[in-house]
């Protein structure tokens, strides 16, 4: 049988047992190893809603998985049973002048697994069309690869930005994306990197994970001018109102986290003055490769940012330990028992 969590409007998780899939000729059957939680997951929980998605009936959330793969479909090539693989959630139509052009990421007709009402990968198995799965070696423990999904969100927010090798970066935030950002940023060639949160604890692992400079803005606020390239993975709107001010003249600011607020008020003034470069991050394309290779090979540490871990059976209880503990918690990633 296939277990799969659903989350409802009302904020409640059942878990429900199923057919296991058949795969469909273009698909290959996966059997989910591990999950991470993201901070969009626990957002639909707590909140019901994420920008322009609501959840209106129940769904499977979780987008962060990896596994084996136990079933080919009959069209499939480049893929076996027992293969070690990752997911690729965003599943794009593939034929879009988006698509064509490397651009998927933006493809209109994107299905995204776990973005309300389609359902993720928190179950025991499902179909996913090959050309969004990616094999892992071997040696990469399932738990590990749970993190390529945001390593890749990391690696994307990388080739977005505008700098050159070692220009210095400041990341405004030092959650998982902010954590693996700072990562990213040393191995696509950045030099110094100061991280910039409020919770001492993420700042120290940040230390640990390469940061050469740390600042707790509930300690220190006016800082100014610090940074060529400035990347926000806090998705606060406090903090997107600052990102103007701490670039440096002709610097670049990458937006990755997403705001509570649609609308942020920002320095336009510093933006035009100092003439920077702004960009918008939306997930990932092309990003896979290097995430896994990175993680692979140790420049991106991805087992220090993993603080918790829970059998699939607890679900309801990580999401609300995730909740109530947030200071404490970096990753939790979710086991299939």
């Amino acid at each position: 049988m296939n277990r799969c969590v659903y989350l409802d409007a009302q904020h409640t998780f059942t878990l429900v047992k199923e057919e296991i899939p058949e795969p469909g000729k273009d698909e290959v059957l996966i059997k989910i190893k591990a999950n991470g939680i993201c901070g969009s997951d626990i957002t639909f929980y707590s909140e019901g809603r994420l920008g322009n998605f609501v959840v209106t009936k129940p769904y499977i959330p979780g987008h962060e998985a990896s596994g084996v793969i136990v079933k080919v479909g009959s069209q499939v090539r480049g893929f076996s049973e027992g293969d070690h693989v990752v997911i690729e959630p965003g599943i794009p139509c593939g034929t879009c002048s988006l698509c064509r052009s490397g651009r998927y990421n933006l493809c209109s007709d994107v299905v995204f697994l776990s973005a309300p009402p389609i359902n993720g990968t928190f179950c025991d198995y499902i179909s996913v069309r090959s050309d969004s799965v990616h094999k892992i070696p071997n040696n990469l423990s399932f738990e590990e690869a749970a993190m390529i999904e945001p390593v890749a969100v990391a690696v994307h927010a990388v080739n977005r930005a505008n700098f050159n090798m070692g220009d210095t970066g400041v990341v405004v935030g030092a959650g998982p994306i902010g954590l693996l950002t700072l990562q990213a940023f040393k191995a696509a060639g950045g030099g110094r990197v100061i991280c910039v949160d409020m919770v001492e604890k993420r700042l120290e692992l940040a230390k640990e994970l390469g940061a050469d400079e740390v600042y707790n803005v509930s300690k220190e606020n006016d800082l100014k001018d610090i940074a060529d390239v400035v990347f926000e993975t806090a998705g606060s709107n406090k903090a997107t109102g600052t990102l103007f001010n701490l670039a440096r003249v002709g610097g670049s600011v990458v937006q990755v986290g997403w705001p509570e607020s649609n609308v942020v008020p920002m320095n336009i003034a510093d933006f035009i003055e100092k003439e920077l470069t702004y960009l918008g991050v939306n997930r990932y394309a092309n990003a896979y490769p290097a995430a896994i290779q990175w993680v692979s090979d140790g420049r991106i540490n991805v087992g220090k940012i993993i603080t918790h871990r829970f059998n699939l059976s607890q679900i309801e209880e990580a999401f609300k330990f995730a909740v109530e503990h947030f200071k404490d918690v970096v990753k939790i990633v979710v086991l299939n028992d």
